[in-house]
This record gives C-alpha cells, sequence and structure tokens, in this order.
C-alpha cells in the first residue's frame, strides 16, 4: 500500500507532550467526575481495585506515562515524545505511520463513533495495534543493522522502566485493560498473517473481529463464532446506570486477581455471550454479570470459578448468582476502607490468553480452528503459569518445551 497523502508528524518536548495527553483536574467536569468515582466503586466491588482511587490520575499516567506517541484519526497528525530522532523514535514512528496508513484506506476513525459497542471497540482497536506491532517488529528485525538494533534494545528497555515507574500508582486492572488491545492483538493479526499474508489482514479490516472473544481465543474468529444474548433478570425496581457485553478478558482478569490464573483462563475460554449492568443498591455502586458458556460444562467449570473467586473476596457484598441456568456474579462496592488485599496481577495475568493467541497462530498456518484449540490447550496444560509469565522465559528456549509442542502437534493432527 501506499499513503494516499503526506503524514504530518509533530516532534513534542515531554512537556508538550503531557499537555496534549493529560487532563488537568480543573478539566474534568463535575459529571465526568462523579461517573469516575462510581467506576472506581464498581472496580472495588469486582476486587480488582482497594481504598480510594483517583482515576483521572490513573488514566492520565497510562495515556501520558505508558505511550510515546500517538496518531489522531480525526486531524490526521502523529505526536510524538521527543524532538531527537533516535533509533527507538524512527521505531515509534513506523507504528504510528502505519496506523495513518490503515486510516488513509481503512477509515479507522469509525472506532471512535458510537456504532461500536465496547466489546467491538476493543476487538477493532486490537485488530488496529496488532497490525501496528506486525510492521513494527519487522522494520526492527529487517531494517535496522546490528548496531542499531543493539542501541534500540538499550533505550527501550530504559522507557520501559520509565512507563513502569510512571503507571505505579496505576490499579493493575485498569492497566491491563489498556493492554488487552496491545497483548491480544499482536497474535490476532499474527493469525491472519500466517493463514493469508498482507492480504488476510487487510480483509480482516473490511470484516474486522466484533467481540472480545474473537482476541482472547483467535480460533473463534476463523470459525465464525458469535456471541449469545444473555438476559440479567434484574429487578424491576433497579435504576440501571450503565450496561453491555462484559467480555472474555475481563472474566479472566478478574478471577485471575483471586484464583489460580489458569483456571481462571479455562473458566474463561468457554464464553459464549454474556452481559453486565452497573446499578447503585444502599448508596454503594454495584455490578451484575451473567455469562453464558459454550457447553454446560463450560457453565459449570465457569461457576466453580466464580465461587472460589466469592469465597476470595474480603468482605461479604460479592456472592455468585444463576440466570435462566447461566452462572454470574453479583457484587457491591465494600468500601474505600475495606483493604481487597490484590495479588496485582494485572497485565501480567495477560500473558496466558497472549501465548495461547500465538499458539492458535502457529497451528493456523495449516489446522482448523479445534486442531488449532487442542494444539495451544495441550501446550498451555504442559506449562505452570510461572513459567508462561517468567520475564526471561527461559522455558520456551529448552528442549523440553520443543518436545511439548512436537507431541501436542501429533496429538490434535
Amino acid at each position: 500500500m501506499r499513503f494516499k497523502h503526506p503524514v504530518y508528524v509533530d516532534f513534542l518536548t515531554p512537556t508538550e507532550y503531557t499537555d496534549e495527553t493529560t487532563k488537568k483536574p480543573d478539566e474534568v467536569e463535575d459529571e465526568e467526575r462523579k461517573d469516575l468515582d462510581r467506576f472506581a466503586g464498581e472496580l472495588r466491588a469486582l476486587g480488582v481495585a482497594s481504598g480510594p482511587l483517583d482515576l483521572v490520575a490513573a488514566y492520565n499516567a497510562v495515556s501520558d506515562g505508558g505511550t510515546l506517541a500517538f496518531y489522531r484519526p480525526h486531524d490526521q497528525r502523529v505526536r510524538v515524545r521527543g524532538t531527537e530522532l533516535t533509533v527507538g523514535l524512527r521505531v515509534t514512528l513506523v507504528h504510528e505511520l502505519t496506523h495513518a496508513l490503515q486510516d488513509q484506506h481503512f477509515d479507522i476513525e469509525r472506532l471512535y463513533g458510537d456504532q461500536l459497542d465496547s466489546s467491538a471497540s476493543t476487538a477493532f482497536r486490537a485488530l488496529i495495534e496488532g497490525d501496528a506491532l506486525r510492521v513494527e517488529e519487522a522494520y526492527s528485525s529487517d531494517e535496522l543493522s546490528a548496531a542499531d538494533q543493539a542501541a534500540y534494545e538499550q533505550e527501550y528497555a530504559g522507557q520501559l522502566q520509565e512507563s513502569v515507574e510512571a503507571t505505579d500508582a496505576v490499579p493493575p486492572y485498569v492497566t491491563a485493560g489498556f493492554s488487552v488491545p496491545y497483548l491480544l492483538g499482536q497474535p490476532f493479526v499474527a493469525m491472519l498473517a500466517n493463514q493469508g499474508g498482507n492480504d488476510e489482514v487487510d480483509d480482516a479490516f473490511g470484516s474486522p473481529p466484533d467481540t472480545e472473544e474473537h482476541l482472547f481465543d483467535p480460533a473463534s474468529y476463523l470459525a465464525g463464532e458469535d456471541d449469545e444474548d444473555v438476559d440479567l433478570d434484574l429487578p424491576d425496581d433497579v435504576d440501571v446506570l450503565d450496561e453491555g457485553p462484559f467480555g472474555s478478558p475481563s472474566w479472566y482478569l478478574v478471577l485471575a486477581e483471586r484464583i489460580d490464573p489458569k483456571v481462571a483462563f479455562a473458566a474463561a475460554l468457554g464464553w459464549a455471550g454474556d452481559a453486565y449492568a452497573t446499578f447503585e443498591r444502599d448508596d454503594r455502586s454495584c455490578i451484575r454479570a451473567v455469562f453464558a458458556g459454550d457447553t454446560r460444562r463450560d457453565e459449570r467449570e465457569m461457576a466453580a470459578a466464580l465461587e472460589d473467586w466469592a469465597s476470595a473476596m474480603p468482605g461479604e457484598l460479592a456472592e455468585v448468582i444463576e440466570v435462566d441456568g447461566h452462572p454470574g456474579l453479583e457484587s457491591c462496592d465494600p468500601g474505600e476502607s475495606t483493604d481487597m488485599a490484590l495479588s496485582g496481577r494485572g497485565a501480567k495475568a495477560l500473558f496466558v490468553p497472549s501465548l495461547w493467541g500465538y499458539l492458535v497462530a502457529d497451528a493456523a498456518r495449516g489446522a482448523d480452528p479445534q486442531q488449532a484449540r487442542c494444539y495451544a490447550l495441550r501446550v498451555i496444560d504442559g506449562l505452570t503459569y510461572e513459567q508462561i509469565v517468567d520475564p526471561d522465559g527461559e522455558v520456551f528456549a529448552g528442549d523440553a518445551f520443543q518436545g511439548l509442542v512436537d507431541d501436542s502437534i501429533a496429538a490434535c493432527t
């Protein structure tokens, strides 16, 4: 593809970049502040945050300290943090210019409209980010000299440490939510590219993934699986404040905060549809979410996981419910004074579905969706959570892992 017109890039000082990416406290309207405070209560109700939360500061930290550049479709300009064109900034520009190219050919501004629900929006964003990461990675591995690659790795390590420090006070669940399109989008796009190269990726922009399950289990996209409508059966006197799809990544992250992440992953993998609603009860923020599984066995697995989750929740405001035979949860904010005893797994827990996605992508070169799932499941089952999230990735370089891969291929084909 060729660019249809030039792309303007604004090289900003750190202060200028912060001004572009953050909101000052006095710029937050009272109604928005009220909504954010209510959302903070919902996060505590789900057991993924604790104590008083300033979500304006949290989102500012992620938008500013957690990013190096961004592309704005409405004015078609790229903003980058930095005025010196280092090798790291060149790689960052490749990523952002890929977004500009996507926009010129596929109109990614539709991401910001109101025609997509939250699940479809996240899925489309993952396609956008996964494609840009694919091109960025190809550039850094294929176009940089050995000296530039060494300089880039050193610069990237420093930037990563700065990002970790800048977002240290952000609730892990919020950081994880920001990371979903990146950590799950890249293996999703790798799967498309393995199936049919650039053409397959380009075709996906015309028919993008429309549920978060397509990210969490990319084989569901290959199989053309859709979501099931789910009834929450809320009492008539409940005043719903917000509602929509909850999404398999959210089920997983909520469960993984409290229980064995591999058990949480297996439960969320059976997703076939869901719904959630938020409301207030006795001046507390509350949430109800109901899960539909692909099979009755999947629903029993989720019900058991939710029982373990509820047992691990502080206080007595979280309960497991059943609606039309489907398992679900209902929980209310225990208050700022309750220590929620967070594990803080957050984005690290996403390495499990990310690995699943890469395994499905690997199998997509020749296997059908069910064979891809069989292969991915056997490999995941053969690893511990600690091995999967090990930052050094030692297990993946050993002969034992290659043997696990070979055995899994043989068992599933």
